[in-house]
């Protein structure tokens, strides 16, 4: 008689959690598919990348853009997320990174993975060359120039940079 009265209460909580579960359930979060832009993917709590502009990610991949932080003329950032515009690529090199600061392959660039922040070393790579060095691997070319800008980079407007 108990060994039945137990499986009886362990089949009722088991049904009750069940229903409690299925009336928990947050019906009014949006498909993932339907996020478009930086503002809905931000309501749907998916996560804000620290970077500027501030980008947001879907669980799908996609990566939208913050905007009203992006002035008119401006550049976007470098990389491969939903707004922004394909990599150019120079004898299968490409330039990555949330910087800029990568020089890869252009089969590594959708992988390339960087942290979000702008040293003052950072604004060297704008004038270097990304291309295939003499071992066959993408990098940046190290000229008199590069090496000098990199010893001594060049100071960080605060005005000018974002602060991470």
């Amino acid at each position: 008689m108990k060994f039945s009265m137990a499986i009886v209460s362990i089949i009722v909580l088991v049904v009750g959690a069940g229903v409690l579960l299925v009336l928990s359930e947050d019906t009014t979060a949006p498909n993932v598919a339907s996020i478009s832009n930086f503002d809905e993917c931000k309501k749907a709590g998916y996560p804000i990348m620290e970077s500027y502009p501030e980008q947001c990610a879907t669980p799908d991949g996609r990566t939208f853009i913050n905007e009203s932080q992006v002035t008119p003329g401006s550049e976007e950032p470098v990389g491969g997320g939903a707004n922004t515009s394909e990599p150019i690529v120079t004898n299968g090199c490409t330039v990555a990174g949330c910087s800029g600061q990568l020089c890869v392959s252009a089969e590594e660039a959708d992988n390339a993975v960087s942290t979000c922040e702008y040293r003052a070393e950072y604004a060297c790579y704008k004038e270097a060359s990304c291309e295939p060095q003499t071992n066959g691997t993408c990098g940046w070319t190290q000229t008199t120039e590069l090496k000098a800008c990199l010893n001594n980079p060049p100071a960080l407007d605060p005005s000018s940079q974002p602060v991470f």
